[in-house]
């Protein structure tokens, strides 16, 4: 019971960071970066995102709390990153700070807000919040082991840029910075809602 508990968590998660429609994001970011400097982006990306949902699952809501922010503000804040990335890629602009510090991309926005984003650190507090001894060591796993998925799908993304074409990444990357716009002002709506629930009715 408790192996298919945690393969739900790990599913679960996935689904959240989803690195997989992170890929054109990836590949825009990273378009003038060398292979080498793709491959070291993609493992810092993953390291990143890692490191930041395990502090979230150990402090997160003590971080949040501390500071006076409220979940719902966080979820809008990460939304506009979201959104702002999402409109440059659907007017096929490239990121002026991918060219001053490559890899800088793998913080912002790949790993925060991209992939360990609002949602995904609200669920890793929330699994912080009800776990101790060997359900934390689980969880711990469960994190790493995302991590590692995303950065072999990253490392992967150099496949999918050859078998794509320039033509074909160009239609993929502005399908999917639509796809990150609406996520972004759903995002945003959801939040509010949340935060005022008068509206909403």
């Amino acid at each position: 019971m408790k192996f298919n508990s945690d393969v739900t968590t790990l599913i679960a998660l996935f689904a959240i960071v989803s690195p997989i429609t992170s890929l054109p994001v990836f590949l825009n970011l990273t378009s003038e970066m060398t292979k080498t400097q793709r491959r070291i982006t993609a493992l810092k990306t993953a390291a990143v995102a890692g490191l930041t949902l395990i502090i979230a699952y150990f402090l997160g809501d003590i971080i949040l709390r501390s500071l006076s922010i409220d979940m719902n503000s966080f979820r809008i804040a990460g939304a506009f990153v979201i959104c702002a990335y999402g409109w440059s890629m659907v007017m096929g602009k490239k990121p002026r700070e991918v060219k001053a510090a490559p890899a800088g991309a793998a913080v912002v926005p790949l790993a925060i807000p991209m992939m360990a984003g609002p949602g995904a650190i609200a669920t890793v507090i929330a699994l912080g919040n009800n776990a101790n001894g060997i359900v934390q060591i689980s969880n711990m796993v469960i994190i790493l082991a995302l991590s590692a998925l995303t950065g072999i799908l990253l490392l992967a993304a150099e496949p999918v840029e050859h078998m794509l074409g320039e033509n074909g990444l160009m239609v993929v990357t502005r399908i999917f910075g639509l796809l990150l716009l609406a996520i972004g002002i759903s995002t945003v709506i959801s939040a509010i809602s949340s935060a005022f629930p008068g509206l909403a009715a």
